[in-house]
């Protein structure tokens, strides 16, 4: 059996190739999922002797935002998903507020309290550009018997997070839309338990 043949390429070839290969992972890119870690904090306000059921589709938590970005590698690829953080901060916050919580797949009333509010949740928006978060949660909340009490949307911004992006590359970048998001997030939240203590402090009309 004769040697198999190989072809012999001209030097500048040779190197084009090799820059080829040793640039691949770069051109490939990489996946990184995002997502809150580890949170825990306190929101410092009073817990009502109230339930609630915050309703959070299984579409929304699925949902997934994929974010590039020139000045941490165009090709890496960063997948946020702003439903799992929505979840998340409702689980760290609610708890805090009310004493009979639970989080629901569909609209479901709940079955403590003497105050009994369900609350709808979705992401309507969600992006990351120019260094910072931008999120919009809709929040539709019930009183019992799926009475509408209000249905609005809360949009905030977090801060910019330029710096971790340009000095921290990959891992700069993901710590930054993590944090970010935090901070549009919580202040979203902030706002969202203001209407809802008006409610548990009002009585139904």
């Amino acid at each position: 059996m004769r040697d198999a043949a190989y072809i012999r390429l001209p030097p500048t070839l040779r190197a084009c190739a090799t820059l080829l290969v040793l640039s691949f992972p770069v051109l490939a890119g990489c996946h990184y999922d995002i997502r809150f870690e580890d949170i825990g904090y306190s929101i410092g306000q009073k817990q009502y002797d109230a339930g609630l059921v915050a309703g959070i589709a299984p579409y929304a938590v699925g949902q997934v935002v994929s974010i590039h970005s020139f000045s941490t590698g165009i090709a890496n690829t960063w997948d946020a998903r702003p439903g799992v953080m929505l979840q998340q901060i409702a689980e760290v916050e609610f708890p805090q507020m009310f004493r009979y919580y639970k989080t629901a797949t569909q609209h479901e009333e709940p079955e403590q309290g003497v105050t009994r509010l369900t609350v709808d949740l979705s992401i309507s928006h969600y992006a990351f550009s120019d260094f910072h978060t931008t999120v919009v949660v809709q929040a539709r909340a019930y009183r019992p018997g799926r009475s509408l009490a209000f249905d609005k949307s809360y949009r905030e911004e977090g801060e910019g997070q330029g710096g971790k992006m340009v000095m921290g590359g990959a891992c700069g970048m993901k710590s930054a839309v993590r944090q970010s998001s935090f901070d549009a997030y919580k202040t979203v939240f902030a706002r969202l338990r203001a209407d809802l203590a008006n409610m548990l402090e009002m009585p139904p009309p």
